[in-house]
């Protein structure tokens, strides 16, 4: 007001008119106005902040969430339900939860990733999981970012002390501590390495994928025979348990030696242990070499016992086996394994060469009789070996203008096929090379036939024959081939799930279970899977009819279930893998369903 209200007469900004002396009233200042909204904008901000601090975020169900909480902030907790992935490239790390009402995948980004992985909170398979963060929901699939590290809170039970034996597919997420001896350490594919553990119990895979130790920092060092023990939770793959620790770190050393079986008499043993793991010590009465490998007779006293050793664990023992120690007539034996039974009678299966020990070498009278001295049973050749020696024609002077004549080479079968009426073997001397064609009734009368194998060396007389530029010699009976020395190195033993087509032409050997045949018209078509092909998938190995007259309990390779045992050579067959057995004893039926 620029006027007096009682005079009228102009006054300007005074607060009194210098007129009149009346008093000015005046409007609130703009100013005043700024610093009351400021004030209340603020007080406002205030009760915000509180009100929302003093509220939780909503705990909502996985089976719950709709396209309407897209974006939304809400809390979730549930069950880890397999072991997260990540990259440590990128940073990305990503889990699934199951909460019982349905599942979600849970992921973080680089920093907050760091911060998790650096404090050792990453969730493992059968966590407790609580967390906050931003919902993704799309047409068919939803997710969680995890924007916080601080609102993530783990809960790991403590595990219990458990045998191997009692671990069960259905206990899945379950936590338990074992401790055993390590058998064995594969690795079914890149990025997936299995470590067998074995107690007195049963056996038990611990899977390490490339994430956990790439999570854990550490790659976990185990070696074949030692004992450890191992925090982990029970997984469940495809029927079968196995342990996945939440780190590399879980796997722990120990100085104490995990015993794998319990000292038995003989003469306690029945068919009731047939599948238990024994040890026995005795003394070995004999020893026995068949198609597949070695059978040693242990006698404690109270009874005898057969120790049997398969052809590739007979050949690792040879080579690992001290000088001057042998597993002969009269040396003292220990060995533990898995008791089975055949056709009536007890065996016991080692699995590894330390599984039998020498503890006591035979007197050197026996200690010249059969025995382990070498890669290869030192027993003689019956028969033949003592005929007066031909002389020995080179292998490359074996040329056509020879056909006709009867020659006698040696050399060194670098391989073998079968066909419709019987073996073709390539002998190598000096680079050159022949066909030494052994028809089904020359082969039935070779008493050393079993050792006709890849890699060893034979001396074989025969008449040369051509067929198709192919030089040939064909003996007449089976007193005309001699082994000289049996298969030095053994075969490169495989899981069926690691051959590709790079291992084409590759001769491997292979064990699994049939899961069907097909007749061919000159042979059989053996089906064959392991635990390390997905469900679903064989290899088909092909077994012509030479070969499968003559197998041992051949039977079984029509019997799903079957475990079977093959030695051959990967081929390729109209875009697919087959493996194709060149010899009888390639072909091993180990159990029957």
């Amino acid at each position: 007001m620029s006027h007096c209200p009682s005079c009228g007469r102009y006054v300007g900004p005074r607060d009194a008119c210098p007129y009149c002396a009346a008093r000015i009233s005046r409007r609130m200042s703009i100013r005043a106005v700024k610093l009351a909204a400021i004030a209340f904008a603020t007080l406002g901000l205030a009760v915000l902040w509180y009100v929302a601090v003093q509220t939780d975020v909503p705990l909502v169900s996985i089976g719950r969430i709709r396209a309407g909480m897209n974006l939304a902030y809400v809390r979730v907790a549930g069950c880890c339900t397999d072991v997260p992935s990540y990259d440590p490239q990128t940073g990305y790390l990503s889990f699934w939860l199951d909460d019982g009402t349905g599942e979600l995948y849970v992921s973080s980004y680089r920093s907050e990733t760091e911060t998790l992985v650096e404090g050792g909170r990453v969730p493992a398979l059968g966590d407790r999981v609580a967390l906050a963060g931003t919902l993704r929901v799309r047409e068919d699939f939803s997710s969680l970012t995890l924007n916080a590290p601080e609102e993530l809170v783990i809960t790991r039970a403590e595990p219990e002390r458990c045998p191997i034996g009692a671990i069960a597919p259905d206990q899945t997420y379950r936590r338990v501590s074992v401790r055993g001896q390590v058998r064995r350490i594969v690795e079914p594919y890149p990025g997936l390495t299995l470590i067998t553990l074995r107690d007195e119990t049963g056996a038990i895979d611990v899977a390490v994928d490339a994430d956990l130790v790439a999570i854990s920092g550490v790659t976990p060092t185990v070696e074949v025979g030692q004992s450890v023990e191992v925090l982990a939770a029970v997984s469940d793959y495809k029927g079968t348990a196995q342990l996945v620790p939440a780190s590399t770190s879980d796997i722990i050393s120990l100085d104490d030696h995990v015993p794998l079986a319990a000292q038995r008499f003989v003469a306690e043993l029945a068919r009731r242990d047939a599948g238990k793991w024994v040890a026995v010590r005795g003394m070995l009465t004999g020893v026995d070499t068949f198609s597949e490998g070695v059978k040693l007779a242990l006698d404690d006293g109270s009874g005898v016992v057969t120790v049997l050793l398969w052809d590739d664990l007979y050949r690792d023992l040879a080579r690992e086996m001290p000088p001057d120690l042998k597993l002969a007539p009269g040396a003292r034996v220990e060995a533990q394994g898995e008791l089975a039974e055949y056709r009536g009678e007890l065996e016991l299966i080692p699995e590894l060469p330390a599984d039998v020990r020498v503890v006591t070498p035979p007197s050197p009278v026996e200690t010249a009789s059969e025995g382990i001295g070498s890669a290869v049973p030192t027993r003689p050749p019956p028969g033949p070996s003592a005929a007066p020696e031909a002389q020995v024609t080179p292998i490359g002077a074996v040329q056509s203008d020879r056909v006709g004549e009867e020659v006698t080479v040696e050399g060194t079968v670098v391989d073998a096929v079968s066909f419709s009426h019987g073996f073709k073997l390539t002998l190598e001397e000096d680079a050159a090379r022949v066909v030494l064609l052994i028809w089904d009734d020359v082969y039935d009368d070779c008493a050393d036939r079993t050792r006709l194998d890849v890699g060893a060396t034979l001396r074989a007389t025969g008449q040369v024959s051509q067929y198709k530029e192919e030089l040939q010699i064909e003996p007449g009976s089976g007193a005309d081939v001699i082994v000289r020395r049996g298969p030095g190195a053994s075969v490169e033993r495989r899981h069926i799930g690691s051959i590709g087509m790079d291992d084409e032409g590759q001769r491997l050997m292979i064990e699994g279970q049939v899961d069907r045949s097909l007749e061919l018209s000159g042979g059989v078509k053996v089906l064959l899977r392991d635990d390390t092909l997905p469900s679903g998938e064989e290899i088909p190995v092909v077994i012509w009819q030479p070969l499968l007259e003559r197998i041992a309990n051949n039977a079984g390779l029509s019997m799903p279930g079957c475990r079977v045992q093959v030695t051959g050579t990967v081929q390729v067959y109209e875009g697919d893998l087959e493996v194709v057995p060149a010899l009888p004893h390639d072909v091993a039926v180990l159990r029957s369903p």
